[in-house]
């Protein structure tokens, strides 16, 4: 067992360098799990053989724990979905926020969000084709968390869930661009920012998209709101507005 521990912490560190995407980084883990599940099976065989059935028994518990994780962990990160079974909601459910460092986390991105500006971007004219179509290929390949409307309401995507890839590249000096792709290898240009300051970018976020409201699902266009660390004597104007 140590042996096959080591082989798990020997890949985990090799897997840490890595920059693989988090979605495929977890499936590796989760197939990763089969390695220990499979010997605890093993032991069990092993244990049968020799009639040591308490043993077995308790050996038996850990492997269904096992097994019952990588179902749950196959679902989740292969087929993006959550299974009725999974007792880890009710943890989340009932146990306090602190348990989770949810609090934590929450006052840590409100902190974040506080000492954030809002950019107006000068975006292109079909740029919302542009996000639809990106934003379509991260839901489908499991790069955004969604929601589940059939049985609740709500967005789709939740309100200001960060864009995975974009970047905002200076083009000159006060002048930048917008990228976005489904990946750092396919970004390509929506719009443009002018700023009187260099721009410290916190996140490009997610606004709008399908939601359920009393049963019945709509739809609304995708925005994108670009947050940078505000200065009290930022001055931020696009390239519309100069011309006004």
């Amino acid at each position: 067992m140590t042996f096959i521990l080591e082989i798990i912490n020997g890949l985990n560190k090799f897997l840490g360098f890595l920059e693989i995407s988090p979605k495929y980084l977890n499936r590796g883990y989760t197939l990763l799990g089969l390695l220990p599940t499979f010997y605890i099976m093993r032991i069990i065989y092993g244990l049968w053989l020799n009639h040591n059935y308490f043993q077995m028994i308790l050996y038996t518990v850990v492997f269904l724990l096992f097994l019952y994780f990588f179902v749950l962990n196959f679902f989740y990160y292969f087929l993006d979905k959550n299974l009725k079974i999974d007792i880890t909601q009710l943890f989340v459910k009932y146990l306090p926020d602190e348990a989770f460092n949810i609090q934590q986390e929450n006052k840590k991105k409100k902190q974040e969000f506080d000492s954030a500006e809002e950019i107006a971007i000068d975006f292109i004219e079909d740029y919302q084709l542009i996000v639809a179509e990106n934003i379509q290929w991260l839901v489908e390949k499991g790069e955004l968390r969604t929601n589940d409307l059939s049985e609740s309401e709500g967005f789709l995507i939740d309100k200001d869930t960060l864009y995975p890839y974009y970047y905002l590249k200076m083009v000159r000096e006060g002048h930048y661009i917008v990228q976005i792709g489904h990946s750092y290898q396919t970004l390509s240009t929506i719009g443009e920012v002018y700023s009187s300051e260099t721009l410290k970018p916190i996140g490009l976020f997610i606004i709008g998209g399908d939601f359920v409201r009393s049963g019945v699902r709509y739809h609304e266009p995708y925005q994108l709101k670009l947050l940078v660390r505000s200065k009290t004597t930022k001055q931020l104007v696009s390239r519309s507005s100069r011309h006004n």
